[in-house]
């Protein structure tokens, strides 16, 4: 417990260090950072989790996630005065050079390949890529500390609650299939936690136009953190691991620490992109 504490804690400080420098020096550098972490991610899913030995299929995946990420930035877009390629264009025509790649190579080396391993590294790359890059956006908007507070909460602050309900008042498996040790009464502690925080932050950073819709969005946003989280755990029973990684002592991977927030973040942008939050 004492090494997630102090991981957690470090975590949070450099988190805190790249979107300070982001804001007062250039917000590339979240970009960089988010699009570091995108490729780690795509690694430990190919090599840890897929347990892909090829080293250019894995090479492959992490360049075109760090790439995905800096394709679909507003903040690479905006470098030159007129942009003549779409960021939307761009990150697709990237997607089809690294599907053209990854068929080449799976072609080439076909016996490393079976159909597990195949969709792994052909497919899997992209929605993680994209999800890093729309946690980017958010990071990057003009409330982007509100923001990223707001996932922490959806995603971490849930995850707390329910860890702490769980141990005390939980009776009823959630799924115990996949995940033993987490109970219906640990995930509604979780959300009930989540709501008391949002409102909190509402009123924190004067954002209380928005609380209705805020409020009513924290239990789906919730839950969809949850299904991430559970989505990881199955990949990680169904490949006979316990960890994605070990880059963060305690923790796990970066998709360990990840999991949930790459699952809100997409939709969770949509809903800033339309002024409901």
């Amino acid at each position: 417990m004492k090494t997630r504490i102090i991981s957690g804690a470090v975590l949070v400080l450099v988190t805190a260090a790249v979107i300070t420098a982001g804001n007062l020096i250039n917000p590339l550098i979240i970009t960089f950072f988010i699009a570091l972490i995108a490729a780690v991610a795509v690694y430990e899913l190919l090599r840890n989790a897929a347990k892909i030995e090829n080293r250019a299929a894995v090479a492959g995946g992490c360049v075109y996630a760090f790439l995905a990420v800096f394709t679909l930035d507003k903040n690479v877009a905006s470098l030159s005065g007129k942009v003549s390629v779409q960021p939307l264009a761009a990150a697709a025509a990237l997607s089809v050079i690294y599907f053209i790649f990854a068929a080449v190579t799976i072609l080439a080396k076909h016996e490393l390949f079976d159909l597990v391993r195949i969709f792994a590294f052909a497919a899997m790359p992209l929605p993680v890529a994209f999800a890093f890059s729309t946690l980017g956006f958010v990071l990057n908007h003009g409330n982007g500390l509100f923001y990223l507070l707001l996932l922490l909460n959806f995603s971490s602050i849930c995850d707390m609650g329910a860890y702490f309900a769980g141990v005390t008042l939980g009776k009823h498996k959630l799924c115990p299939s996949i995940s033993p040790n987490k109970t219906v009464e640990g995930a509604v502690g979780g959300v009930l936690l989540s709501l008391a925080v949002s409102v909190a932050l509402t009123f924190a950073f004067s954002q209380t136009a928005h609380i209705a819709a805020l409020l009513l969005l924290t239990v789906p946003f919730c839950i969809l953190g949850m299904v991430g989280d559970l989505f990881a755990s199955a990949i990680k029973r169904s490949a006979g691991i316990k960890d994605y990684g070990k880059l963060i002592p305690g923790h796990g991977g970066i998709l360990d620490r990840f999991d949930s927030i790459i699952m809100i973040a997409p939709l969770f942008y949509i809903f800033i992109s339309a002024g409901v939050i």
